[in-house]
């Protein structure tokens, strides 16, 4: 007698070994005898935020709380996790995998605004400028 096979069907945030997770729509797959979980990532769009928390934001250095940046758009794409990888499978809504989404995906930063009363003095961010340009090519910067 053949039992049907459970499947899954909605959003989650999975764990997988490697200290990795997604989060995404998730259904099963079956290829042959293996059962894949399919987890289709979305595409986030570029966001502009406030920072919480200071910290170093590329080339730019040293920013403090409050500084508003520009979060580029990031694609989204699909992963195709064995079972015996996942050590964990979290379903959750739409909003609430959209909220760990943008929480852990790392985007380009395409823009620093410093809050008020914490701007740079103009000279010091030419000096800051053309320290960036002051490299060969192939020295890292």
């Amino acid at each position: 007698m053949d039992t049907p096979q459970a499947k899954y069907d909605g959003w989650a945030i999975v764990d997988v070994l490697g200290h990795q997770r997604y989060v995404g729509y998730v259904t099963t797959e079956a290829y042959g005898q293996a059962v894949l979980f399919r987890v289709d990532v979305p595409a986030l769009e570029a966001r502009e935020r406030v920072t919480k928390a200071p910290g170093y934001i590329g080339k730019r250095g040293y920013c403090p709380a409050g500084t508003t940046v520009i979060e580029g758009a990031v694609d989204g794409y699909t992963k195709l996790i064995g079972s015996g990888s996942i050590y964990t499978l979290t379903p959750c809504t739409k909003e609430a995998a959209l909220v760990a989404l943008e929480a852990m995906q790392a985007r380009p930063l395409m823009h620093v605004t410093l809050p008020p009363g914490r701007a740079i003095a103009a000279g010091e961010f030419q000096d800051a400028l053309d320290s960036i340009g002051d490299h060969d090519d192939d020295t890292p910067v």
